[in-house]
């Protein structure tokens, strides 16, 4: 049996997909199974997985059912006893599972490791994200930190028997939600070290962004507010203005504006900066150009659309 089952959503990723694989191939660890949740690939990508990889399994889905769908298709067919995440446009550094087997093997009552990141911006710039361990984990994920929950985490199989699948509901923040029912639960460690590189992608679909972020702060909104009504409000505040944000990437200032508007009315002193996107926002609307979008994009560092 192998050790550690290897899974990797994909739809149309024959662009980037071999860099995936490319960076399986150099880790130091035996015993591994590669299967691919395909979301209805029609660009040949579960050929190419194939051909790279005569022996991994492809649980293949006849309709577009997002990311959370194709892991979960893909867990289906696990049998290692790890489960290790990586998302088709990232790629992991040398050294990365091993170094995370050996923390599991050592502490026995984590459920799961992570790794800190590079992240790789489409401009060529690199970034690393080097993760602190908090204090607990559950809370430090309501609150906006996140650790790369796509392609870094590696988990004991078994914990699907307390938490289950991914949220196959939510078309963006699946990965966030679950590391948060699974932190909520078990002992949870993020190495420091930068086992991955994560590459910028364009952002997400707006309209499943709203969605997600609705269903998602309703979902929690009870374990939010055990850490007092000032947390809660500031935890709905940060995910409306991440919200905002995608909107504003996409120039569409108008629903960027309402979802800003729920982040103030939550926490109206919590990022006071984001109120002078309301301004901006209307003036970009009104010249037809991108202040707001730049400004996004210098203060994050991301590109924009």
């Amino acid at each position: 049996m192998p050790k550690v089952s290897i899974v990797i959503p994909v739809f149309n990723r024959s662009h980037c997909i071999q860099r995936a694989l490319a960076s399986i191939r150099v880790q130091q660890v035996g015993e591994c199974e590669l299967i691919v949740g395909d979301d209805a690939s029609s660009d040949g990508t579960w050929e190419i997985v194939r051909g790279e990889f005569p022996d991994s399994r492809i649980a293949r889905l006849d309709v577009n059912s997002g990311a959370a769908a194709a892991r979960n298709a893909a867990m289906r067919f696990a049998r290692g006893e790890y489960l290790a995440f990586l998302d088709s446009d990232d790629e992991w550094l040398v050294g990365k599972l091993a170094a995370q087997l050996a923390f599991l093997e050592s502490n026995p009552n984590v459920v799961g490791c992570a790794t800190s990141h590079i992240y790789q911006l489409r401009n060529g710039r690199q970034r690393e994200e080097i993760v602190k361990n908090p204090s607990d984990w559950s809370r430090r994920l309501q609150s906006g930190q996140s650790f790369h929950g796509a392609s870094t985490p590696v988990v004991r199989r078994n914990v699907l028997e307390s938490v289950g699948m991914q949220d196959e509901s939510l078309r963006v923040l699946e990965d966030w939600d679950w590391m948060l029912r699974i932190t909520q639960k078990h002992q949870f460690h993020v190495l420091t070290e930068p086992y991955a590189l994560i590459h910028e992608n364009a952002p997400s679909n707006a309209d499943f962004t709203y969605l997600a972020t609705q269903r998602f702060l309703a979902k929690h909104d009870a374990t939010f507010l055990i850490e007092g009504e000032a947390h809660q409000r500031r935890v709905i505040s940060q995910h409306w203005e991440n919200a905002a944000r995608c909107f504003f990437r996409h120039s569409r200032n108008a629903e960027g504006c309402r979802c800003l508007l729920k982040s103030i009315k939550a926490a109206p002193v919590r990022n006071l900066s984001m109120v002078l996107a309301f301004p901006i926002a209307a003036l970009d609307a009104q010249l037809g150009t991108k202040f707001l979008r730049k400004i996004i994009a210098a203060r994050s560092g991301l590109s924009i659309v």
